[in-house]
């Protein structure tokens, strides 16, 4: 159920202790602090464009937080900015590692740079992004969906990423490098939805040229922010050599009523285990506690046992929910609608 907008703001304490490291994570030793004054350029997007464009009916749309579908682009960085993320990234190259979706990506990076953790959680992005989804977000509060980062294969002409939705509600998807610098590694979306793809793969069907869009960036530091669980997108992959690296950064509703959309059972089979049974554990728990919060500060005087009763049993829907996904997740397989 779509509820109305929880504010454009968004909370600016991180309710994860970043300070706790996982065993196998070490901060860089050297790297630059993050200043928004010098290290942020935002600018606004020309366009929105709705789920209701793409494709998705009333009832869809519904279940989700808000119509929001995809920009067109915008600005993130300045070029300084742009400078010192792509040194802190460099840093952390070593920790690359391959998922059967992505030869090289690298998460947990905001437990190794305190630069990439204090832009990522950044409250000016936060309030600037929220502005223009039209709903309250806030950071992910699960750590490895924040400041995720996609290194381009080390073969030319193998796709950085398959077509597919992603593991949560709302990101932005922005090129660290230049676009304009190397041959290929378009960032691209459906303009359809992801049950069209579905069907389309599940016939041995190409995805149409005439239904790829492929947002023209300008240059390092610029981005396109979408409702990543309904908008079908892709990577594509380098044709010559050369070094293309994104950045992808997670949002949630900051309002707890809104519905999550969180996969336990994806994320398990390309994070650490111990890291990513803790943060989603941590997220739930967040949630449950953002929930009881919420019914404290409106709670009312009312004989209707059975409401009052429904409301604690939501919260605890939720725990128990949480808990048969982290037990059940052992015969998932990696989603993606090919290449």
């Amino acid at each position: 159920m779509v509820l109305a907008m929880a504010g454009a703001g968004a909370a600016t304490d991180y309710p994860i202790d970043l300070d706790v490291l996982p065993s196998g994570f070490e901060r860089l030793a050297d790297e630059p602090v993050f200043d928004p004054a010098k290290h942020l350029a935002l600018e606004k997007p020309d366009r929105i464009i709705s789920l209701k464009e793409l494709g998705y009916d009333d009832d869809e749309i519904a279940n989700c937080p808000s119509d929001f579908g995809a920009t067109t682009v915008f600005r993130v960085l300045s070029d300084e900015g742009v400078a010192c993320l792509y040194d802190v990234i460099k840093q952390m190259e070593p920790f690359v590692r391959a998922n059967p979706r992505i030869e090289r990506c690298l998460r947990g990076g905001i437990y190794r740079s305190r630069f990439l953790r204090d832009l990522c959680l950044s409250p000016d992005i936060t309030a600037f992004l929220s502005e223009i989804s039209g709903i309250g977000l806030m950071p992910h509060t699960v750590p490895h969906q924040v400041g995720h980062v996609n290194f381009n294969p080390t073969q030319p002409g193998e796709d950085v990423d398959k077509w597919h939705v992603d593991t949560l509600r709302y990101d932005y998807v922005m090129f660290v490098t230049d676009p304009k610098s190397v041959s290929g590694g378009a960032f691209q979306y459906f303009k359809g939805t992801k049950h069209e793809i579905a069907a389309l793969k599940a016939a041995g069907k190409s995805v149409p040229a005439d239904r790829i869009i492929a947002p023209d960036m300008p240059g390092a530091g610029y981005a396109v922010m979408q409702q990543g669980n309904m908008v079908v997108h892709q990577a594509k992959g380098l044709t010559a050599p050369g070094e293309r690296i994104t950045m992808v950064n997670g949002y949630i509703p900051a309002d707890p009523r809104f519905p999550d959309y969180m996969r336990y059972d994806q994320l398990a089979l390309i994070d650490p285990e111990h890291v990513i049974t803790s943060e989603f554990v941590r997220h739930v728990a967040h949630r449950g506690r953002a929930l009881l919060d919420r019914e404290l500060m409106e709670m009312d005087f009312s004989t209707d046992r059975e409401a009052q009763a429904k409301r604690l049993e939501e919260v605890a829907a939720l725990l128990q929910a949480a808990a048969g996904e982290i037990r059940d997740s052992g015969s998932a397989e990696v989603e993606h609608f090919g290449g």
